[in-house]
């Protein structure tokens, strides 16, 4: 178990060697170089960079793109954000907007169940959706047409702007929590169920002791880092063996 250096942690990656986090108390990213563990923590408040969006914050869920820049994905309002670590700038951002049949509703009614968690596709993000219904909703730029299913794949960030919805596939889980790709798995982490599953599996049981999992990674080692949503950050980590 280690401690974060920010509160309520929320989303997880790994950066190669860097563990990158980010919560949704305020709107800051902090990363370390892993070695079986957490080093010195840096963090980068993400609203005070030049270009960001009003309102910035609310982070949910952090993926790595390439080289030092990550990707944070807002909850409300519902955004996407590009940060390049090294050079502490912000390289892009993209408005979510949805407008699917069966989606649309949902989504508008409940801006604290909009995207939890996401992962690269064939150009395209993939946006798991919390809860009423939890989701997988693909999302490019207007007039792409859907790739017809889930599927893991490398992401080229278009111009700033939009990224609407082209399809949604729902899940079998009350809740959603993040999601982590491994290979070609998709694992997903639910905080009511307390459990992590593969996508199409079966659930494993978290620890007892796990309350509250927030973000879902895996080490460079090949083990699972689970962080909690605890208001302070202390001993917000866990790493686990795999099943």
């Amino acid at each position: 178990m280690y401690n974060a250096p920010i509160p309520e942690v929320s989303g997880a990656c790994f950066a190669g060697s860097r563990l990158v986090l980010v919560g949704d108390a305020e709107p800051l990213v902090a990363w370390t170089t892993w070695a079986e563990g957490p080093g010195d923590w840096q963090t980068l408040d993400v609203s005070s960079l030049s270009g960001a969006p009003a309102d910035t914050g609310q982070f949910e869920a952090v993926e790595h793109l390439r080289d030092d820049i990550v990707v944070i994905l807002c909850e409300e309002p519902a955004l996407v954000l590009a940060v390049d670590l090294a050079r502490q700038t912000l390289v892009g951002s993209w408005h979510l907007e949805v407008d699917l049949k069966g989606l649309a509703k949902p989504w508008r009614k409940d801006p604290n169940s909009h995207g939890e968690g996401f992962f690269f596709g064939p150009d395209r993000l993939f946006i798991v959706k919390e809860k009423k219904p939890a989701a997988i909703v693909e999302f490019g730029v207007a007039g792409q047409q859907s790739v017809g299913a889930v599927r893991v794949g490398n992401w080229q960030p278009p111009a700033g702007g939009t990224l609407t919805a082209l399809a949604w596939t729902e899940l079998d889980l009350d809740d959603v929590s993040d999601v982590c790709v491994v290979g070609e798995q998709i694992w997903l982490l639910s905080d009511k169920a307390r459990c992590m599953q593969v996508l199409g599996g079966s659930p494993t049981p978290l620890p007892e002791y796990i309350e509250k999992p927030e973000g879902l990674a895996r080490t460079p080692e090949g083990r699972w880092l689970v962080a909690v949503d605890n208001p302070d950050g202390d001993g917000a980590l866990h790493v686990l063996d795999p099943a």
